[in-house]
């Protein structure tokens, strides 16, 4: 079965169409991604080039690149879709997995790991104390940017519309899928998941200069996405998912999902690595006989692991 809850699977039908699992009635959702040409040398880095190379071919998604962390799948809800009418066989079906997929056609390639912090604390005061010296210094350090600017809620069209641009301006160079219009990408985020997503924005005289967004899920509160203005100050990154972690703590979650990518910088907050795979489906054979040789050859990324807490 997909992580994701049956709720959110029908709440983000509105970013595709939803398809019934004829044997258990679970809603599957396809989308079709917007490819973007993103910037070489980050590519290269993250192994994304290959992917960034498949945008020329049409691509359909289980799930979607948007929504990163709702939907992920494993061999046994994938082993039946084979059968269902409602793939197209001549395109290429991506998915985000939590293990390699050995099934018949199935092509997988590890990818930066999910951060989860396990919420074991009732208050961000005893999160803190549990911090070693070191790392509860840089904690303090970033809570200190709540004296230089407003961490509160945005709620308002222009507030959302700002915090879109400053998303465009953060990562359409570095990511790959992503909607031509980043602002409805996050309106749509505060309609279809109504009071279950949240945009902090970070304030200086009444500006936006950085936000988060998350969403909260039965279980989990899931950060979502990050932008800044470009020379924002040294450690609002680190401060405004400290205030997700907080708002996590707050609600009680059994866990708060970091997301991708920073894997040693969210390792020093308390997060530890959670595998996810990109796997591709094809019936092609040239595109098989290339996904063989480049499962062959990747290699993903190699990162640190920090332990900020005291033993």
């Amino acid at each position: 079965m997909p992580l994701a809850h049956l709720e959110y699977s029908q709440r983000a039908s509105k970013f595709g169409k939803t398809f019934p699992n004829p044997e258990t009635n679970e809603l599957f959702l396809l989308t079709t991604p917007t490819f973007r040409k993103g910037n070489a040398s980050f590519l290269s880095r993250r192994g994304l080039g290959f992917i960034n190379a498949l945008a020329k071919i049409k691509v359909q998604v289980l799930g979607s690149f948007w929504l990163p962390g709702l939907h992920i799948y494993n061999s046994q809800s994938l082993k039946p879709l084979d059968s269902f009418n409602f793939l197209n066989p001549r395109k290429i079906l991506v998915a985000t997995t939590n293990e390699k997929i050995e099934l018949q056609n199935w092509y997988s390639f590890k990818g930066d790991p999910f951060m989860i912090i396990e919420n074991r604390w009732e208050t961000m005061e005893q999160y803190e104390a549990s911090l070693k010296k070191k790392y509860r210094a840089r904690y303090k350090n970033a809570s200190a940017l709540k004296n230089e600017f407003d961490f509160k809620k945005v709620y308002s069209r222009e507030g959302i519309q700002k915090c879109g641009e400053l998303l465009a301006h953060t990562i359409e160079s570095k990511v790959v899928a992503l909607p031509k219009n980043t602002f409805f990408l996050i309106e749509g985020f505060k309609e279809y998941f109504g009071n279950d997503y949240h945009v902090i924005g970070a304030f200086s005289e009444k500006e936006i200069i950085g936000f988060i967004g998350y969403i909260k899920t039965p279980t989990t509160l899931q950060a979502m996405h990050f932008g800044a203005v470009e020379h924002a100050a040294e450690g609002l990154y680190s401060a405004l998912m400290f205030e997700v972690i907080q708002c996590g703590i707050k609600m009680r979650v059994q866990e708060v999902n970091l997301g991708r990518t920073a894997t040693e910088i969210k390792s020093t907050y308390g997060a530890i690595p959670r595998d996810n795979y990109f796997s591709f489906h094809t019936n092609n054979p040239i595109i098989k006989f290339v996904l063989n040789i480049a499962q062959k050859r990747y290699r993903p990324k190699e990162y640190i692991l920090r332990s900020p807490f005291k033993e």
